[in-house]
C-alpha cells in the first residue's frame, strides 16, 4: 500500500474516532487556528523596525593578562554599540590593547 494511502486511512480513522467526541474535535481544530490569529495580530502591531549594524568594542581575554582583562569588562560594562567597524576590527589587527595602562 503507498505511503499516502496509509497516510490518509489513518487521518480518516482519526477523524472518524475524534468525531463521536466533538467538543474535543472542535477544541483541537479551533486552538491552532486561535494561536495563528494571535500570531499575526502581534505582528502587525508590532512591525520590525530597521537598525543599523552594530560594532561592539574589543574586549581582552583573561589570557591578555589580569589587569586588561579586567579593564576591558568594566570600561565596556554598558557594551555600547557603534554604527562603524571600531579599531580593532582592522584587517590585519590582533588586538588595540597594547595602550590599556
Amino acid at each position: 500500500m503507498a505511503v499516502g494511502t496509509q497516510l490518509r486511512l489513518l487521518l480518516w480513522k482519526n477523524f472518524t474516532y475524534r468525531r463521536r467526541q466533538r467538543i474535543q474535535l472542535a477544541i483541537e481544530l479551533v486552538w491552532p487556528l486561535f494561536l495563528f490569529v494571535i500570531l499575526i495580530s502581534v505582528r502587525r502591531s508590532h512591525p520590525p523596525f530597521v537598525q543599523h549594524e552594530c560594532h561592539f568594542p574589543n574586549k581582552a581575554l583573561p589570557s591578555a593578562g589580569t589587569l586588561p582583562w579586567i579593564q576591558g569588562i568594566i570600561c565596556n560594562m554598558n557594551n555600547p554599540c557603534f554604527r562603524y567597524p571600531t579599531a580593532g576590527e582592522a584587517p590585519g589587527t590582533v588586538g588595540n590593547f597594547d595602550g590599556s595602562m
